[in-house]
């Protein structure tokens, strides 16, 4: 079995917007840095979710610090205002304004939050099921 590619990355605002446009179901983008206590708490969490997602779910653990034009843009715009921070985004979804998001390392919150993209990644099905 072939792992899922993770993005690790999103060195531009256009590279960003790129992910947006060719966006399969969901993009999902943790935010993170090495030097995050919290972010590291929660990692086994987020790439276990990760792992198991369907193939119409992009992943991303964004390091903050490796995208900070990306980073600071959301940070510009209210919305997000520190790390780790969940995002998600479902396909039509082409502004940088989340359809979902969690913030903290909460176990419960995390959870919550995955039910919710389980659910998302359904209504974009039902919405348009002939996309891949």
């Amino acid at each position: 079995m072939v792992a899922k590619e993770i993005i690790s990355e999103i060195t531009t605002r256009d590279a960003f917007f790129h992910l947006l446009k060719n966006n399969p179901g969901l993009v999902i983008l943790k935010l993170g840095a090495e030097w995050c206590g919290p972010c590291k708490q929660i990692k086994h969490i987020v790439h276990a979710f990760f792992a198991t997602s369907p193939s119409a779910v992009v992943c991303g653990d964004i390091d903050v610090d490796k995208s900070f034009d990306f980073y600071s843009m959301l940070k510009s715009k209210k919305m997000v205002n520190g790390i780790p921070a969940i995002l998600c985004y479902k396909r039509g979804n082409e502004t940088f304004i989340p359809d979902d998001i969690v913030t903290g390392a909460d176990p419960a919150g995390l959870d919550a939050f995955f039910k919710r993209c389980a659910n998302h990644l359904t209504s974009v099905q039902i919405q348009n099921p002939k996309k891949k």
